[in-house]
């Protein structure tokens, strides 16, 4: 039985820009013989910091790798920061919690014809199913700025790491009424415990099932934004790009 390949599975891996690990050249005055002898050298900082981010999965590109899906994911995580910076690059070692939750309705894979006997998934809900799914996620991540004026900075970046998947998501198999296609697949492929319904289960009863999910996915980061520093010690950032998963969200950080 099918269970949605979430984008994790098929995104690229991100290469890091040199220029993330690069650290610029420390100004020198030219009128001081032993500058170039004796440049200034960058102080190193380490910091803490929250972060807020929205995490999407797109239907469409559920539907990539499904051949009908009932919605993507749109779920709002939380995280935690400890950064170490110097000059305009910091090395950010990140957690995060998020649920994935996924639209309930009919899911058919890729290949299937429910119209020549495959079966569909119900996909459940956390309310109907009981069960939640998300995932705890730790990651390095090589950040630059390349400064537009003394508080704004472009942020940009990348890393990779893991996440642990956490809950389940559940589903019924169901074997759809004559009638149902993939285009069309309702009433004929509705569990009969809802309204309309003229599925039946596969096991005979009602009887959810878990996807069988890998326990750890890898994380790839990939992020562009902004950085504004309203002090030395204070930075703020809006920012998105992929997290394996699409995201955007704001973060920021106190400097010791």
């Amino acid at each position: 039985m099918m269970w949605p390949r979430f984008p994790a599975l098929c995104l690229s891996t991100v290469v890091l820009c040199g220029t993330a690990l690069a650290e610029d050249a420390p100004a020198v005055d030219p009128t001081d013989p032993t500058a170039a002898a004796n440049p200034p050298e960058k102080v190193v900082e380490y910091g803490v910091g929250l972060r807020l981010r929205n995490v999407i999965i797109p239907t469409a590109e559920l539907e990539l790798f499904l051949d009908r899906s009932a919605g993507g994911s749109n779920n709002v995580g939380l995280g935690f920061e400890l950064t170490r910076r110097r000059g305009n690059v910091e090395l950010q070692l990140g957690f995060e919690y998020e649920k994935l939750t996924v639209g309930q309705g009919i899911w058919i894979a890729s290949g299937d014809n429910v119209a020549t006997g495959d079966e569909a998934d119900w996909v459940l809900s956390p309310d109907d199913s009981g069960k939640t799914l998300g995932w705890v996620t730790f990651e390095f991540t090589f950040l630059n700025h390349a400064p537009l004026t003394k508080n704004l900075s472009i942020r940009y970046g990348g890393g990779a790491g893991l996440g642990i998947v956490l809950g389940e998501l559940r589903h019924y198999n169901i074997m759809c009424a004559g009638g149902a296609t993939n285009s069309s697949p309702a009433p004929g492929c509705v569990p009969p415990r809802y309204a309309g319904g003229q599925g039946t289960y596969s096991e005979g009863t009602e009887t959810s099932v878990a996807y069988d999910l890998p326990p750890v996915f890898p994380v790839v980061n990939g992020i562009i934004g902004l950085q504004f520093k309203p002090t030395d010690k204070i930075t703020l950032n809006l920012e998105g790009g992929i997290r394996t998963l699409l995201f955007w969200g704001i973060s920021g950080s106190y400097f010791f």
